[in-house]
């Protein structure tokens, strides 16, 4: 098999979404040990127990702590945890951009 075909289901998740969480967007250490904090997992948009398929377009990576925090939420809660984490870390950074010009 040659092309896309023959790549594993995490190598065209990073293909496609590159090496970031999801959830967090900090970058994921696919050489951490399993389930430590900044490690890889897969995690269904559209959880399982909502009927989620365990096709690609459903699936991304994440941080296990991050998927655990996503748990079984539907997809709208989970956007809204993403964008709402998003947007703590951009007026964090904002600040502390701030900070350095004002030398405070």
């Amino acid at each position: 098999m040659s092309g896309p075909d023959n790549l594993s289901k995490l190598e065209r998740l990073r293909a496609r979404d590159g090496d970031h969480c999801w959830l967090c967007g900090l970058p994921i250490d696919f050489k951490a040990e399993p389930n430590s904090a900044k490690a890889w997992s897969i995690e269904h948009l559209l959880s399982k127990c909502h009927g989620g398929p365990e096709k690609l377009e459903n699936l991304t990576l994440c941080h296990p702590p991050c998927n655990r925090s996503l748990a079984n939420r539907s997809l709208v809660k989970k956007v809204e945890m993403r964008e709402k984490r998003r947007r703590k870390a951009w007026l964090a950074s904002i600040r502390g951009q701030i900070n350095k010009v004002l030398g405070a």
